[in-house]
């Protein structure tokens, strides 16, 4: 009996443990599956997750209305969102209110109530908005031309004040008023309201100006400006202008304007150029009306790194008046920036003009040389043009960027300190048709140009840039430049 048992209690715990494989084998492909299924149905879950927005908290805006902020954002108050786009909106938003110039700082944070509830907070540091600035600077088109091309003389220096007053009324509002002395004297006054009603769509802005000019450029040589200097006055200029703006949407703004400028010179200058006002007589009266229509879809507009934008404008001048001149021109741009990730970009411009009839007067030539439309490694050239091409690319690597505290600063807006360094390379190309009876024009002019080069850009508080390069263009030359503004 006592075998029997032992052998029946062997095949007792010989069943059992084949019973116990036999479900493990059955069910851990179930487990297996179920556990998968946990996790597929919590990325699910939370991909699917949607969230109201219970409440929005602004903090830091000292002076800014409330509302100027609000105006940037694409979310509201009450408004239900899935939770992943909404980590993607309030980056585009927090990029918005920056770019709005008003603030230092910006940041924009999730505060999660519940699964399905959430607060969005806002915090900012203003920038300063008084700056009553000393004004040095020179009167030639940048560094390098009045280096290189007028030796740096220091009488070509213009001195006086400017008094920049952003965010009046806490509302964007921004007046400059300026009073410069030195090589050209002038009197300038800017006011522009960006919005001026409740819906925040519409704005007005204003200018006047006064100009006088002992010292004057009147024609080229080699495409490079000659100058002429006396103790007389040789051109005043009296200017007005109002221009209204349309901002139907975040991104697009479209500007309807009118500008009216009176330009008298005295008979020296006809008498070196005909041509100067195109009038036949000392005085030139310019009524212009222009419209613009632009999307900017730029990260940060001060110096972008991803996105895009593009403008496209029109204008006439003339309608009849006395000792008037006639022009149309159309002028398009579009610029397009990529991030490659792990510190690396890539941006490229494309910009025409064109304009008509191809003869013009001296006072309304343009073309490339002037501020960043130009090729670079042909900064130290004037090309003037009523048509031209030009397309400027820039690869680049971020060497460092970062941020301290200046503690020990009294004022709290310049108490933040950005700070960003860019290795690139680069290679622009333009083309640009020579104005009809121009003299000195035609060295540069219908040929393509081509620039490339090398160098650094340091970005700094307050949208300060510094581009140092190191060029070369395609008539042999190559040299140092230093600029203040971005590539473009």
């Amino acid at each position: 009996m006592q075998n029997k048992f032992t052998v029946t209690n062997r095949f007792i715990k010989s069943e059992a443990r084949n019973c116990f494989f036999l479900l493990f084998f059955l069910f851990f492909p179930f487990a297996v599956f179920s556990q998968s299924l946990d996790n597929s149905l919590v990325d699910t879950l939370a991909s699917t997750r949607r969230v109201l927005i219970d409440n929005i908290f602004l903090t830091g805006n000292k002076k800014t209305k409330d509302r100027i902020i609000l105006r940037e954002l694409s979310i509201e108050k009450g408004g239900a969102y899935s939770f992943e786009a909404l980590e993607e909106i309030i980056i585009a938003d927090r990029n918005k209110i920056y770019n709005t110039k008003l603030f230092n700082e910006v940041e924009v944070a999730i505060l999660e109530l519940d699964f399905d509830k959430v607060d969005i907070v806002i915090n900012v540091t203003e920038r300063w908005y008084l700056f009553p600035i000393p004004l040095l600077d020179i009167i030639d088109r940048n560094f390098n031309d009045w280096w290189v091309n007028h030796d740096a003389d220091l009488s070509r220096l213009i001195y006086g004040l400017s008094l920049y007053h952003f965010n009046m009324r806490g509302m964007n509002e921004r007046m400059t008023v300026t009073a410069q002395f030195g090589f050209t004297k002038k009197f300038e006054v800017n006011y522009s309201m960006p919005y001026i009603d409740r819906s925040q769509r519409h704005g007005l802005s204003f200018s006047a100006k006064y100009l006088e000019y002992n010292n004057l450029h009147y024609k080229t040589i080699e495409n490079k400006r000659v100058f002429v200097e006396t103790e007389d006055l040789l051109r005043t200029t009296l200017g007005f202008g109002v221009s209204y703006t349309l901002r139907n949407s975040f991104y697009t703004r479209h500007s309807f304007g009118v500008d009216y400028n009176k330009n008298t010179v005295a008979d020296t200058v006809l008498l070196l150029n005909p041509n100067y006002l195109g009038t036949g007589a000392n005085e030139q009266n310019i009524l212009k009306l222009n419209y613009s229509y632009s999307v900017d879809r730029r990260d940060i507009a001060a110096y972008p790194l991803d996105g895009y934008s593009f403008s496209i404008g029109i204008d006439h001048i003339g309608f009849g008046l006395k000792n008037s001149v006639y022009r149309t021109s159309f002028q398009t741009s579009y610029a397009k920036y990529f991030d490659l990730k792990k510190g690396f970009y890539f941006n490229s411009l494309v910009s025409v003009n064109l304009s008509t009839p191809p003869e013009q007067p001296y006072t309304l030539l343009s073309g490339l040389g002037f501020s960043n439309r130009l090729v670079r490694g042909y900064e130290l050239y004037t090309i003037f043009a009523q048509n031209y091409f030009l397309n400027k690319s820039t690869f680049k690597k971020a060497v460092f960027r970062g941020s301290t505290k200046w503690k020990s600063m009294p004022l709290e807006q310049f108490q933040y300190i950005p700070y960003a360094l860019y290795l690139k390379t680069y290679v622009d190309f333009g083309y640009a048709t020579n104005t009809e009876n121009l003299e000195g024009n035609a060295h540069l002019s219908d040929r393509w140009l081509a620039g490339a080069g090398f160098g650094l850009d340091f970005v700094t508080m307050y949208d300060f840039v510094i581009r140092a390069e190191y060029s070369f263009n395609n008539i042999g030359e190559s040299g140092f430049f230093l600029s203040l503004t971005s590539d473009f």
